[in-house]
């Protein structure tokens, strides 16, 4: 299959063999406070949705070059994935999150979809935001300076229990693996997340009847069916 191929190359100071192997972890960072670590396994994601490869060419003080190979034809992609299912209407969405490129992200894919979203770079201005509005679902970062995604959601439910919280981080494949869901979230997402699992999120963050959602590593939604205070079943909505 033909491919397109981009290269981006750099002049600066370059990466050690350890650094260019971890560069796509994330939260992986060699800019201290300065960085989130989330810049390059973002791009990382969206090649591969795109069933893409990148390859990374690094020397102490000879620079940087990536290197993206990627299918020119992505028509048999685009039939074999179904339409997500997606919420019944316009929603109010706050986006919390520190790193520019991930809020960008995700104002396009909600505005692209007709809902109405505000941002903040953090916990802290995040709940101020919220207190001053009407939100149907809050969707945040976990790691972040001042109040991080975990505090935030806490002092979401505190003020409107009602409120959806949805929690993105690059941990969210063993957090639910594990069980963790700190308290005053709804949903453990990975980080970055995929259109089509967005558009499902918020879907079930509608429903009423929905309660101990899950992801698990390959994007499938679990949401356990309620019946009286307990759940029932767990069943596989995606």
């Amino acid at each position: 299959m033909p491919q397109v191929f981009l290269e981006v190359s750099d002049t600066g100071t370059g990466m050690t063999e350890e650094v260019r192997r971890r560069c796509l972890e994330p939260f992986f960072s060699t800019k201290g406070e300065r960085g989130t670590g989330l810049g390059l396994p973002m791009v990382f994601g969206i090649v591969k949705r795109h069933r893409g490869t990148l390859d990374i060419e690094s020397a102490v003080g000879k620079g940087t070059t990536f290197i993206v190979l990627l299918p020119m034809d992505t028509t048999h992609a685009r039939e074999a994935e179904p339409r997500a299912q997606a919420p019944s209407g316009p929603l109010h969405v706050l986006v919390v999150d520190d790193e520019p490129i991930a809020r960008d992200v995700l104002t396009e894919y909600l505005a692209g979809d007709g809902h109405t979203v505000e941002t903040a770079v953090n916990g802290r201005e995040g709940f101020e935001k919220f207190k001053a509005g009407r939100f149907s679902v809050v969707i945040t970062d976990r790691a972040m300076p001042e109040v991080g995604g975990d505090q935030l959601a806490a002092m979401v439910k505190e003020v409107a229990p009602s409120t959806p919280v949805v929690l993105l981080t690059g941990f969210g494949d063993l957090m639910n693996a594990a069980g963790e869901k700190p308290e005053g979230v709804d949903l453990v997402v990975k980080k970055p997340i995929r259109l089509a699992t967005l558009r499902e999120v918020l879907a079930k963050m509608e429903s009423r009847h929905v309660h101990g959602i899950g992801v698990d590593s390959e994007g499938s939604i679990y949401a356990g069916l309620t019946q009286n205070r307990g759940v029932d079943k767990f069943v596989r909505v995606r």
